[in-house]
């Protein structure tokens, strides 16, 4: 179910870079692509601070799970 791959992500509406991997289980380089790519929606709060926003992390793993991926 969704909502139990959920758990593990923080509960907090801006994530780091290093949460976000930790979560997938992918490399920071990877999320940083993501980034990039505009796969997951972010901003820069001041200088090279990077957050994510929790729910475009949301979004991308319910269009995984839709997809089949």
């Amino acid at each position: 179910m969704i909502a139990e791959k959920f758990k593990d992500l923080p509960n907090k509406s801006l994530l780091r870079i290093d949460e976000v991997a930790l979560f997938f289980g992918v490399h920071q380089r990877t999320v940083t692509r993501w980034l990039n790519e505009g796969t997951l929606e972010h901003v820069k709060p001041g200088g090279k601070t990077i957050r994510i926003f929790r729910e475009s992390v949301v979004k991308l793993i319910k269009k995984t799970k839709e997809s089949g991926i």
